[in-house]
């Protein structure tokens, strides 16, 4: 092969390696922009749903349907928060969660400040109230109703499960209970 060809083409499209690193980086953010949009997918659906519901069967169905529109989601639920604690009230989940809890874990946090909670890593956070140890990664979202305060609580089995998008459509469908 000529030299000044293979010189050429190198200056012009890059070194080979560089190439393949940059096309392997646009296939990866291909791919996180597939699952995002698959995730606002199933939300919009879960609202369609909820929206659909009479009054008296939208917290009933909301938590078990969430539950098992999302694979990863070991624990979907809401504590309600009583005195000094967190009371379980209505949850979706295969195993019995904590009840009551005391307000320095995740959810407790998530109504002493009236922020929501995204751990990516349940292991990592000071004071983690351990319910199942399959739980890896947390949202925590507080909202008040009726002049009560709860926090919906939502464990994943998944690292770095929750974000931004979570959180969003999280917030809209508890605006539709």
């Amino acid at each position: 092969m000529d030299i000044s060809l293979l010189t050429a083409v190198v200056a012009v499209l890059g070194i080979p390696e560089t190439i393949i690193g940059f096309l392997e980086y646009l296939l990866f953010l291909n791919m996180l922009i597939a699952q995002s949009n698959a995730k606002e997918k199933k939300y919009q659906k879960s609202i369609r749903f909820i929206k659909s519901l009479s009054k008296e069967d939208k917290i009933n169905h909301t938590f078990e349907y969430l539950y098992n529109e999302f694979e990863n989601w070991i624990f979907c639920g809401f504590y309600r928060k009583k005195e000094n604690q967190l009371e379980i009230s209505i949850y979706h989940s295969d195993n019995i969660p904590c009840s009551p809890i005391h307000m320095n874990g995740v959810c407790g946090q998530s109504i002493a400040n009236q922020e929501t909670i995204i751990v990516d890593d349940v292991n990592s956070f000071e004071n983690h109230i351990v319910c199942d140890s399959n739980s890896k990664s947390e949202i925590a979202i507080p909202f008040t109703k009726d002049n009560i305060e709860y926090v919906l609580d939502i464990d994943s089995k998944e690292l770095n499960d929750f974000d931004e998008i979570d959180k969003k459509y999280l917030q809209k469908i508890l605006k539709e209970l």
